[in-house]
Formats: C-alpha cells, sequence, structure tokens
C-alpha cells in the first residue's frame, strides 16, 4: 500500500518537472528571445570595430545625425542597431568595414556598404529573423566618414576639400567660395578617376528643391563648374524674371515650368525677341496658348528674350524716403544712425504733399522739416528738385507748400544734422554734437584748438540753408553747421626762417661758383 503512494508521488514530481520543462524550451509561445547554446539576455554594445563588449548599466544614447533618405552607407561610417524584445533592449554600435559589413551579435556580419540607412534595417532584420521570434530593429546612422573632394573651375576658391559624407554639391560649392559670376549654376560636372559620371542642374534643386539635382558627393568626387552657358531673357508677367542658362534644347515651356510660371492669366499673345544667323535682332509674335502646347512648344534658342506684357493697367505711383514714420516694417532702413524708410504708394488722383506725409506714417521728430525735396523727373525737361518746407505747411498751415503730386514724384524728408562740424586747421577735425549754449570758438575748442598754422581771423561758419558768416558777425549755431578754421599762407617765425635759410644756401652757392669760375680766368689772364 505504502509503495502505491510514493509510486503515485514519484509521478506527479516527475510531470510537474517534465510541464516545467516544456514551458521553458526555446521556441514556446512564452519565449521572449531564443538561448542559443549559451544563454544570452540581450546583444550588448558593440565596440567601433562591430565587435561585443559588455557594459554595465544603461548605456548612453549616442547623438542622431540628420541624413537624407538617399545617404548612403560606406566605409568608415558608425550606425548603432538597437534590438528590442518583450522586455529587454540592447544597442550595439558598429562601423561599416572596408568590405561593407558591420557586425551584429548574434546575427554575425551583414553587408551594407552602398545602402541607404532604411534599407540596412531591413536587411538586417531579415537576417534576425530565424533568431529571434520577436524583435523590433531599428537602425540610426550616428558618425559618418570623411575624405577629399576637389572642387575646379568658376568657384571663388577651388582646391581640395576634406569633408563628411553626408555634404551635398551645394554645400561643397559654398565652401569652396561659391560661384564665380562667369559660373555655370546648370551644368556642374561630377567625375571620378577623370570620368564624367554625372551633370548636376542646382538651379533646379533651388527652385523645385529636387535633390535629385543635388547628390550627396562620395570618396574621389571632382566637382567642376564650368563656364555658364547661353542664356535666355524673360521680362513682364513672370513669377520669376530674368536672365537664365539655358540646357540643351530647352523648350519654353520646361523653363517656365522650372521657374514659377506666369504671374497672372496673360493675353493669349507675347513678344519673343530672336537673334537671327546675321547678328541682327527680330521680334516676333508669339501666341501663348499654342506655343505652350506639347506639339508646337517653342525650343529657345541662345539670346532669345520672351516678353509677357502684364493684363492690369499701370498705375501712376510715388515714393516717399526719408525720416517718415512708415505703416509697415516693409522699407525700413537708416540714415545717419535714425531710422527712416523707403516705400511707395499709388496715387490717386489730385494728391498733394500732406496726402503722402499722411499715408507714410507722418514725420518723424527728428525729421528736418525745412528741407524736404521733391524729385521729379520730366518727360519733357530735365530732372527737377522742387523744395517744400513741411514747417510752414504742417505748423503756419501754408497751403502754397501743398505741392501737386505726379507720377514718379520721390518725395524726400532727409533727417535732422544734430551735429557741428569744424574743419581746417585745427587739431581733431570732426563733427561734434549740436549743445544750443555753445559758441563758434567754444567748438573750435572742443576740436583740440587750432594748429599753429590756423588764421582764425578768417574762420567762415556756413549754416544748412547755405549762409556763410565771418566768425565774428555768425549768429547762433545751428544743427549741421560748418565751421572752416583756414591756414596762413606764410607763418612768419617759421616760413620766413625757412625761405631765408633757403636764399642764404643760393648766395653761398652762387658765390662758390662765382669765385671758382673767376678764379679759373684770373689764372688764363696770368698765363697770357
Amino acid at each position: 500500500m505504502w509503495h502505491g503512494c510514493w509510486q503515485a508521488v514519484w509521478r506527479r514530481a516527475l510531470c510537474v518537472c517534465l510541464a516545467f520543462t516544456i514551458l521553458l524550451a526555446p521556441g514556446t509561445g512564452f519565449a521572449q528571445i531564443p538561448q542559443p547554446a549559451a544563454p544570452v539576455r540581450a546583444p550588448v554594445p558593440a565596440t567601433a570595430g562591430g565587435s561585443g563588449a559588455q557594459m554595465p548599466g544603461t548605456p548612453s544614447i549616442p547623438p542622431r545625425i540628420t541624413a537624407g533618405s538617399d545617404y548612403r552607407l560606406g566605409t568608415g561610417d558608425t550606425v548603432e542597431v538597437v534590438l528590442a524584445g518583450r522586455v529587454d533592449v540592447a544597442r550595439q554600435v558598429a562601423m561599416v568595414s572596408a568590405d561593407g559589413n558591420i557586425a551584429v551579435p548574434p546575427i554575425g556580419a551583414v553587408p551594407v556598404g552602398g545602402l541607404t540607412v532604411l534599407e540596412a534595417q531591413t536587411r538586417i532584420a531579415e537576417r534576425a529573423k530565424p533568431l529571434f521570434r520577436y524583435l523590433d530593429l531599428t537602425v540610426s546612422l550616428i558618425g559618418t566618414r570623411s575624405f577629399e573632394v576637389t572642387v575646379s573651375g568658376e568657384v571663388q576658391r577651388p582646391g581640395t576639400l576634406v569633408l563628411s559624407a553626408t555634404e551635398r554639391v551645394h554645400q561643397v560649392i559654398l565652401l569652396a567660395g561659391g560661384l564665380t559670376p562667369r559660373g555655370s549654376l546648370r551644368n556642374i560636372v561630377l567625375s571620378r578617376g577623370g570620368r564624367a559620371e554625372a551633370r548636376v542642374d542646382l538651379l533646379r534643386f533651388l527652385l523645385s528643391g529636387d535633390l535629385g539635382q543635388n547628390p550627396y558627393v562620395t570618396e574621389g568626387t571632382t566637382i567642376t563648374v564650368p563656364p555658364r552657358g547661353p542664356s535666355v531673357t524673360l521680362t513682364g508677367a513672370f513669377v520669376r524674371p530674368g536672365e537664365y542658362e539655358i540646357v540643351g534644347k530647352e523648350s519654353l515651356r520646361a523653363l517656365l515650368v522650372l521657374t514659377g510660371g506666369l504671374t497672372q492669366s496673360t493675353p493669349a499673345e507675347a513678344r519673343l525677341t530672336r537673334i537671327g544667323p546675321d547678328g541682327k535682332k527680330t521680334t516676333l509674335p508669339l501666341d501663348l496658348t499654342q506655343a505652350l502646347k506639347a506639339p508646337a512648344d517653342v525650343l529657345l534658342q541662345p539670346g532669345d528674350g520672351v516678353y509677357v506684357p502684364p493684363l492690369a493697367v499701370v498705375q501712376d505711383v510715388i515714393e516717399a524716403r526719408g525720416a517718415f514714420n512708415g505703416t509697415s516694417e516693409l522699407g525700413r532702413t537708416t540714415t545717419a544712425g535714425k531710422p527712416t524708410i523707403v516705400q511707395r504708394f499709388e496715387l490717386a488722383g489730385g494728391e498733394r504733399v500732406l496726402d503722402v506725409v499722411q499715408r507714410a506714417g507722418g514725420v518723424a521728430p527728428f525729421a528736418d522739416l525745412s528741407r524736404a525735396v521733391i524729385e521729379r523727373s520730366g518727360m519733357s525737361g530735365p530732372r527737377q528738385l522742387i523744395p517744400v518746407d513741411l514747417r510752414r505747411l504742417l505748423v503756419e498751415k501754408d497751403e502754397t507748400q501743398n505741392i501737386s503730386l505726379q507720377n514718379g514724384d520721390i518725395v524726400t524728408l532727409p533727417v535732422v544734422d544734430d551735429k557741428i562740424y569744424v574743419i581746417g586747421a585745427v587739431r581733431a577735425p570732426g563733427g561734434m554734437d549740436y549743445r544750443s549754449n555753445l559758441s563758434s570758438r567754444e567748438y573750435i575748442a572742443l576740436a583740440g584748438g587750432p594748429t599753429a598754422r590756423a588764421k582764425l581771423t578768417a574762420t567762415k561758419v556756413t549754416f544748412p540753408d547755405g549762409h556763410t558768416y565771418a566768425l565774428a558777425d555768425a549768429p547762433p549755431l545751428e544743427p549741421g553747421a560748418v565751421v572752416t578754421v583756414p591756414e596762413v599762407l606764410v607763418h612768419w617765425w617759421d616760413d620766413y626762417g625757412t625761405i631765408g635759410q633757403l636764399v642764404a644756401t643760393l648766395v653761398t652757392a652762387y658765390t662758390g661758383i662765382f669765385i671758382l669760375f673767376g678764379g679759373a680766368r684770373d689764372i688764363q689772364r696770368l698765363n697770357q
């Protein structure tokens, strides 16, 4: 009886052990990462050469490098491979070897040279499938290789550069100082080993963002920028008017697609100016509705000019410059350290100076109201400068200063000059801040005082309105006045001494010559 009971107990214990063995065996549904011959909790970070080494604690996450989807791995690139199971996460760092492989324990060597980062991730994941039942794998670029690239031709600083593999053609040309004015933007040659491999159109990249025309450089690449080729000119209602280099047999429609097309719906007829075989220019009408269709698309020729007239009626405009407050951030600039504007306004019929002052935001506190001027270029006469005293107009309400404006007028309001200028025979000539309580003589003293050759009695003071006074008769100074201290022609205690020395030298020389030649004549008489 007791013997049977013990047999039953042993049978139950054996069943329990077998059950636990089955549940914990590799390949069951509860396994997280399969156990190879030796237990592996998780792959450990690899060294730069790809060999794994156990690192205690949580490893620091290396910085990622943002590269385009078209970046291809090569020898010397460093990647991070993250293998995430249900619980464990392992990070490994590996460098692409000379044969294009990276070592990813326990997967082994995986060829990734020439692949994009995404393609490398897919390949490593495929190699890992037989080993891992559940795995989330990611690959990141954390270090790039460096190599030499040669830039030649029409660049500012041709030569050889050491670059990272993440540099594209456009960046390399900028590092070489950019193109010269003669350089081609649309026919850049990439070569290796003396053999041309590709031609790059950087204009297409700059206007449309086509990365295919701005590829990554590779080891041993030579970038050659040839002189600019033939060009055509687009004027009128184009989104980007200007002069454009043409490449090969380029059509008008292709160039419009590249440059953004027309600004608006335009009339059917444009004008094409073309240089004939005899060198003469001929202008022909161009039907845009037919010219931009594929069967009848116009092939451009060197020197062509295409003009598309705008539909809108040209509006009369005027321009306000100088010390106005302005109505927007556009057109703001500085003059003599003061904020000024250069803005254009549409001119309505009958508008006058006061209307433009109001539309320009009013006058600034530092405006020189009495020196405003209207610049008018007459169609049938010379350019005119019409003075306007805004002080009389705004303060005294003098309507004679409220002049009617014409198309193309430029209303300029200068900044008040808050300095007094002392020039001429002073020790430190230049401009000094205006102080209403200082006289001309005190400003001369501030300029270091007169020099030894100064002629103070002939000092002149010139005011901004053009009037000039002698120093003794000058009224109180105004901002912008100029004090001129002249030099004396002859400084008696200095110049007279110099002149006396010169005269004495001449007399001595003449006396010596006279004695020399006079003595010779006396000797001749004695001999006779």
